[in-house]
C-alpha cells in the first residue's frame, strides 16, 4: 500500500482527531518517567526527565500524524517506550560491567540491542492488543457525534443519509428488493484486500430504511456476520447551515471495539469525511488516508523486495 505524506491541514486534523489516542500514549511513558524520577533521582534526573517527556510527546505525535490508521500500533509504541525507560537504568549497570576500554561500546551496543528488542516488544504487543480487542461478549452502547456543514438540511440529508441507488465518495448503494433492502459497497483505502494486495478491500453490508421524518432518518444496517446495526441520523438548521448529529448502537462492537472507536474519535471522522466533500476542501478523513504503518516502513526498509513483473504498476 502506497504511503502518502500529510498535508498541513491534515496533520493539524490528525493531531485533533487523535487527541485521546495522543494523551493515552504520551501519558503512559512520561508518567512513568516523573514516578521515576520523583522516587529515585537516580533514576533519571529531573532535568533529563523534562527532556524525555518531551521526546516522548513527539515521537507519538509524529507517529500520529504519519501513521493515523495504526491506533494498536500507537500505544504499542508507548508501552515499548515505558519499558525501555524502565530498562534504562539495567543497561547502563551492565555496561559497566565491561572493561574500562570498552565501556563506551558496550554500552553503544547495549542501547542498540535494546532498541530492536523494542521494536520486537511493539509488534508483539500490538498482536496481543489485536485480539484482546475481539475477546469478550458483545456490548450494546450508542456511539454518538455531530458536525456543522454550510448548507440546507434537505442538502445535508442527500449527502449523509443512505438512500437506495445513490453513489457518494466511497460509498455505493444498490437498488431497494420488495422487502426495503439494499446493497451497500464502502470502499476502505485503509485496508488491503487480503485476496490482492494491490486493490483496497470493499466491504459490503445490506441496509434498510426503517423511517423517515423531517427531522431525520432511522437505518438499520444487517452485516455480513450477521449483526444488526441501527443508525438515527437528524437534520437540524441552523444559523449558519445544519447540524448532523448521528447516534448509532453497534451490534458487533465488544467492550474493547468500542474503546477504540472512542480513543480515535471514529464516529466524527466519518462525519468529517462528508463534510469536506460538501464544503468542497481536501480530504482530511482518517478514514481516506493510508493504512501504512511503521513497522510495515521498518520491515520494507530492514528487508526489501525486488519488484515482481507482474505486479509492477
Amino acid at each position: 500500500m502506497r504511503f502518502d505524506w500529510p498535508t498541513p491541514e491534515q496533520m493539524i486534523y490528525r493531531v485533533t482527531r487523535l487527541r485521546r489516542l495522543v494523551l493515552l500514549a504520551v501519558m503512559i511513558p512520561v508518567v512513568t518517567m516523573l514516578a521515576g524520577s520523583l522516587i529515585d533521582p537516580a533514576f533519571l534526573a529531573p532535568d533529563r526527565a523534562t527532556l524525555g517527556c518531551l521526546a516522548v510527546a513527539l515521537l507519538v505525535v509524529g507517529h500520529v500524524v504519519l501513521f493515523p490508521n495504526v491506533p494498536l500500533e500507537t500505544i504499542s509504541l508507548s508501552l515499548s517506550l515505558t519499558c525501555l525507560i524502565v530498562a534504562a537504568p539495567w543497561i547502563k549497570a551492565f555496561s559497566a560491567l565491561a572493561p574500562v576500554a570498552y565501556a563506551d561500546a558496550a554500552l553503544a551496543l547495549l542501547v542498540g540491542l535494546s532498541v530492536v528488542a523494542a521494536g520486537g516488544l511493539m509488534l508483539l504487543l500490538q498482536l496481543v492488543l489485536g485480539v484482546s480487542l475481539l475477546m469478550g461478549p458483545f456490548v450494546r452502547l450508542r456511539l454518538k457525534a455531530s458536525v456543522d456543514v454550510g448548507c440546507s438540511a434537505d442538502v445535508a440529508r442527500g449527502q449523509f443519509a443512505l438512500k437506495p441507488g445513490v453513489r457518494r465518495g466511497r460509498i455505493l448503494t444498490g437498488a431497494a428488493d420488495e422487502n426495503g433492502f439494499f446493497d451497500v459497497a464502502i470502499v476502505a483505502p485503509q485496508v488491503e484486500d487480503p485476496a490482492n494486495a494491490a486493490n483496497p478491500m470493499i466491504v459490503h453490508v445490506a441496509a434498510k430504511v426503517m423511517q423517515e421524518t423531517a427531522q431525520g432518518q432511522e437505518t438499520m444496517l444487517v452485516l455480513p456476520n450477521g449483526a444488526v446495526t441501527v443508525t438515527s441520523e437528524t437534520f437540524a438548521p441552523t444559523a449558519d447551515g445544519c447540524q448532523v448529529a448521528i447516534s448509532e448502537m453497534p451490534g458487533d462492537f465488544t467492550l474493547g471495539m468500542h474503546a477504540m472507536f472512542w480513543l480515535t474519535d471514529q464516529q466524527a471522522d466519518n462525519l468529517t469525511e462528508t463534510a469536506d466533500i460538501i464544503a468542497g476542501i481536501p480530504a482530511r478523513a482518517n478514514g481516506l488516508a493510508h493504512g501504512v504503518s511503521f513497522l510495515a516502513v521498518a520491515g520494507a526498509v530492514l528487508s526489501p523486495r525486488l519488484p515482481v513483473a507482474d505486479r509492477a504498476e
